[in-house]
């Protein structure tokens, strides 16, 4: 591998990282520190999973219809969060392909980011850091597969050579 290319791997890998620890931040940790360590210190319990899912969207699109159907949300409310979930996992889809070649697949790419979305959901739902809501899996898995489209229509532009790295 070239030095250039070895620099560009570089750079794609610390992206990558840079993008999950921001999707983290987003999803997870919206709060000050100090709120977590008294959380965790005070309030967690087994009762915050059983809650969880008393209020978790289990059902596709119901969170989505709602934000449509809704007078009393704010249309900037509504579109921050559906547009946000969307655009938040498209860097995704376009990082881990030019990585890794296992993830040069529609049916792959989109299964990992399914995966990763499931992830996040499911830690809220175990923490009590969020709900878990399977429209924002629907939502994450779209930005996904847009990021791969990205992906793919840049590999086209660039070409594989000084573009997208191909070893994994």
């Amino acid at each position: 591998m070239s030095g250039y290319h070895q620099i560009q791997r570089i750079v794609l890998w610390v992206l990558l990282v840079c993008c999950l620890l921001v999707l983290t931040k987003f999803i997870l940790f919206k709060r000050s520190p100090e709120y977590y360590k008294n959380y965790f210190a005070h309030q967690y319990s087994a009762k915050v999973i059983s809650d969880g899912w008393k209020h978790a969207n289990l059902k596709p699109f119901s969170t989505i219809y709602l934000f449509y159907r809704s007078k009393r949300l704010r249309e900037e409310y509504k579109y921050d969060n559906i547009g946000g979930n969307i655009v938040g996992f498209m860097p995704l889809g376009v990082l881990l392909p030019a990585l890794f070649l296992t993830f040069r697949s529609f049916w792959r790419v989109t299964f990992i980011i399914f995966c990763i979305s499931l992830t996040f959901e499911t830690t809220q739902l175990l923490t009590g850091l969020g709900s878990f809501d399977e429209d924002d899996i629907i939502l994450n898995t779209t930005g996904g597969i847009a990021g791969y489209l990205v992906y793919l229509g840049l590999k086209k532009i660039i070409g594989d050579e000084p573009g997208i790295p191909h070893s994994s």
